[in-house]
Formats: C-alpha cells, structure tokens, sequence
C-alpha cells in the first residue's frame, strides 16, 4: 500500500444523493482491500457513536467481524499509516482524521432517504409560513436545529446570481445612474448608483449597444469574466468602452448584493449555538475558543456557502483541527431562491457528525424551500 499523508485534498466533498450508489473509485480499490475498508468504516461509525477512540478489543467484541484483536490491530496499523486514523499513544483506541472523515465521506457513506418523521416536520413547518423572507430563514435556522441538534444555518440569495434578459443604464443627474435590471422571467429592477464617473446619457448608451449584443439570458457574475476576457483579446479598440461596462456592471452587483434580502446574509440559529457549545467534543477551553472564532469568521462561512451555490446536491466541508476549520464540519445544500437568485441551508457541527442522518435533512430542506419559493 501507498501512504498518502501529506497528499493535497479538497476540503469538500459531494455527496451521494439519498438512494444514489456509493462512489468507490480510484482511491478505494487501489489503497483498501474489502477487510480494510470494513474495519475502516466499522471505526468510523463506532467514533461517530460514542465520540470515543475506538480499540481492536472492542471492534472483535462487539461487531463480530470474524478477525482477532491482532488482526484487527494490524489493519488499523496499515489504515494509519495511510492518514485515515492516528492514535494518541501506543496503548490507546484509534480515531478518524480529518483526512478518514474525507474518505469517508467521499467514498464510503451510503444515505438513505429522509425518514417519515423528519420529511413531515419539515413539510409541516414550510407548508404556510407566515411573513417574508427573513422569518422563513429564521424558520428553517431553528427547524434544522431541532432536527439534528447542531447548528442551522441558512444564506439568503445571492442577488447577483440572477438570470437576465436585459441590463441597462440610465443617467439620473450629476455623478448617478439608474441601472435597470430585467431578469429572465421578466420581473424588473431597479438600482441608483454611483458611478466612479460621471457618465453622460450618450456614453451610457454605448454601454447599452454593447449589453443588447450580449447573448441571453446571463448574470451579472457572468457578464464580468466576459468583460474581462473582451477586454484581453480587444484591448486597444475597446478597452475604454469595456472599461466602463466593467465598472457600472461591478456597481450593479454590488447594488444587487446588498439590496434586502441582502445576498450573502447568513441567518443562524442562537439555539443552536448554544447546544453546540455544550458538545462535548468542544468541552475544553481550545476547543471553545476555536468554536468562538468559527461563529466570528462569517465571511469564511459565506465563502464556502458561495461555493455551494454552484452545485446541485448536499456538500460536506471537514475543516482541520488547528488551521481555521477548528475541527468543524458544514453540511449544507444549494436552494433556488426563483427570481432573487440562488442560496445555501446547511448545519455546523463538530466533525463527528452523523452525517448519514443529516444529509438527507438537508437535502430534503433544500428542496422543498426550492418550492416553496417557486410559488
């Protein structure tokens, strides 16, 4: 077998679908043998239980796996040598990394579908919430807490992942510019801005010409990497013109982004914060401090909400002990906010999740808030 400690991995993972067949790809047959694998995920699953390191003693006894403790404590030996679990000195059980959580998830964890209690809870909750959207972001914060006892959490759209059949630009008066937005199903908006110059209406309408020859419908994220690569490839003939769309369709963005609900808003739940608190893998005073500093560090957070948006199924983010992920693990699920673009719902936790359990929550919350706003 080939180590592969010290070998860069992506942080996140993509889940299986509920009922979707288990990826077992390169790196499973070509590092774990089947008895390997089965120890593997048996020492995983028993760590998720108990929050305990887990010993061969234990695994012969209770799990039944036709292998002696010495067969067992050599398995574990070679799956440690691997990086998938370390052990705190010679005597003791062994535990996950945060590289075999990452294995774990990406190549051994089977989910199931949602079971009746919590798919009628969430469908009960969400079938007529009162108020706007603000209060069904509450909502869902407090509802993904009590279904898994960890941290809901809930990004609000984001603006500029709109699609659009039409940008345009208006001067207002001295150093303003109204920009009009039409997006795909033909809702229009309207945002003042302030450009870095003042624009007249003629040079606005250039602006314009070059936006109707754009081909629709298209964001605002998109529009800007088109722009720039545009201006790379024609930058002497047009590097003025290109200049300027650049900078309005930035302040449009920016505008889009932070009008309510404001695009990147995180909605977290107070309950769940405190629970997560009395874990008790977060029992010592590091481990609280670390906690501290995740919840403070909420633009990380909407950094890998952003990323999630992207996707179209649950993703799992296993942050490293000691390097700004403190231990934590991000379960979290794109929605389609209709006409205000796109966002994330998800929980925080400790890394020992239950994810098997908690990813269909999300994936099922997701979907139906996805519905919800389509009406």
């Amino acid at each position: 077998m080939l180590p592969i400690q010290g070998q860069t991995r992506p942080e996140t993972a993509w889940c299986p679908r509920p009922g979707e067949a288990v990826r077992d790809g390169g790196f499973m047959s070509q590092f774990l043998s089947q008895r390997h694998k089965r120890i593997f995920e048996t020492v995983v699953r028993d760590y998720i239980r108990t929050g305990e390191p887990v010993g061969s003693r234990n695994l012969a006894d209770r799990y039944g796996l036709g292998l002696s403790p010495a067969s067992i404590r050599k398995v574990l030996a070679e799956l440690e040598s691997l990086g998938l679990l370390s052990q705190a000195h010679a005597s003791a059980g062994r535990a996950p990394t945060e590289e075999g959580f990452r294995v774990y998830v990406d190549h051994i964890l089977k989910v199931e579908g949602l079971t009746a209690g919590p798919r009628a809870a969430i469908d009960l909750a969400l079938s007529s919430p009162d108020g706007g959207e603000a209060s069904i972001f509450g909502l869902l914060t407090r509802l993904l807490t009590e279904l898994t006892s960890h941290v809901g959490l809930v990004m609000a759209p984001r603006g500029e992942l709109l699609w659009l059949k039409r940008l345009y630009f208006v001067r207002l008066g001295p150093g303003q510019a109204l920009a009009v937005l039409v997006t795909e199903n033909g809702v229009i908006q309207n945002k003042v801005l302030a450009p870095p110059q003042d624009y007249g209406q003629d040079e606005l309408n250039e602006v314009n010409v070059f936006l109707e020859g754009l081909e629709s419908p298209y964001t605002l994220d998109g529009l800007k990497d088109t722009l720039v690569r545009a201006m790379g490839l024609e930058k002497n003939q047009f590097e003025e013109i290109f200049g300027r769309v650049l900078a309005l369709a930035s302040q449009a963005q920016e505008a889009v982004g932070n009008a309510p609900p404001a695009g990147g808003d995180i909605y977290m739940d107070d309950e769940g914060r405190g629970r997560l608190m009395e874990h008790p893998d977060f029992k010592d005073v590091e481990a609280m401090r670390a906690l501290f500093r995740a919840f403070e560090n909420k633009r990380r957070l909407i950094e890998l909400l952003n990323e999630v948006t992207g996707g179209d199924r649950v993703r799992v983010v296993i942050g490293p002990s000691g390097q700004g992920g403190d231990g934590l693990a991000l379960v979290a699920s794109p929605y389609s906010g209709g006409l205000h673009g796109h966002g994330a719902l998800g929980i925080l936790g400790p890394r020992r999740l239950n994810y098997s359990e908690i990813v269909p929550v999300v994936d099922y919350a997701a979907r139906v808030v996805s519905s919800l706003f389509k009406k």
